[in-house]
């Protein structure tokens, strides 16, 4: 029995088009790439070095014994209220490279948007991937896998139930060599493990995505999941009987 592990971003799940939505949100339209559907998120969208003021309230000792209502009320005029003065420290300076802007809106701000919140590859896909699942269950031991860390792995748990996930087996790793662990044939778009190729002896399956159209060395290519249902190459791969 043929072990298959199915990659989840972009071929179970529409993280991209989760991140291109909140980050127009968050940055602006002016920071997304030309053709934004892209793999490396941080390498193709315009992240930068920033400076951050962070405000720290005083202890209660600090504080004057008695502030009016009106003091914590900001006018067109000001900028802040008049009792700020009294409630916080002196603002002090944090300064975040490029890499850390990135990882603060991918794993903190928009972590369940981007990760739990997506939506499938297209309408119907669940049913699909199931019908795929059913049909090869007794030549193949399928496991769903991804890319993950410790943040992202609840959210990616919740998309999962979202789409009646019915795999019994779950594999997250924190690089994607690791993917080829107790697989015999990889179904993925992830362009760098597709530009390595598969280890010797093991299969890969590429979706095809606008990010790895240029890479061709494969063992089959199709468009989505169901492209492999009754799929006479695929069965061969899985010396699939009729």
């Amino acid at each position: 029995m043929k072990r298959i592990g199915i990659d989840i971003n972009e071929v179970l799940r529409a993280r991209w088009l989760q991140f291109d939505r909140f980050y127009a949100q968050e940055f602006g339209e002016e920071g997304i790439p030309e053709n934004p559907y892209v793999w490396d998120f941080f390498k193709h969208y315009k992240f930068e070095d920033i400076t951050e003021e962070i405000k720290y309230l005083k202890e209660p000792e600090e504080m004057p014994d008695k502030i009016s209502p009106l003091d914590y009320q900001v006018t067109e005029k000001e900028d802040e209220a008049p009792a700020d003065v009294f409630l916080f420290k002196k603002p002090e300076e944090i300064k975040l490279t490029a890499r850390e802007v990135y990882n603060r809106f991918m794993f903190e701000d928009y972590l369940f948007e981007i990760f739990g919140s997506s939506t499938p590859m297209y309408r119907g896909m669940d049913l699909h991937v199931n019908e795929f699942l059913e049909k090869y269950q007794n030549y193949a031991e399928f496991t769903v896998m991804s890319v993950e860390n410790k943040f992202s792995i609840p959210p990616t748990l919740f998309f999962l139930s979202k789409i009646t996930s019915r795999f019994k087996n779950y594999r997250f790793v924190d690089k994607n060599t690791k993917m080829w662990e107790d697989i015999d044939i990889l179904i993925t778009a992830d362009p760098e493990l597709l530009k390595l190729g598969s280890p010797w002896g093991k299969k890969i399956i590429k979706l095809s995505r606008p990010f790895n159209e240029n890479i061709k060395k494969v063992d089959l290519e199709v468009l989505q999941i169901n492209d492999l249902t009754n799929n006479s190459k695929f069965e061969k791969l899985i010396k699939y009987k009729k």
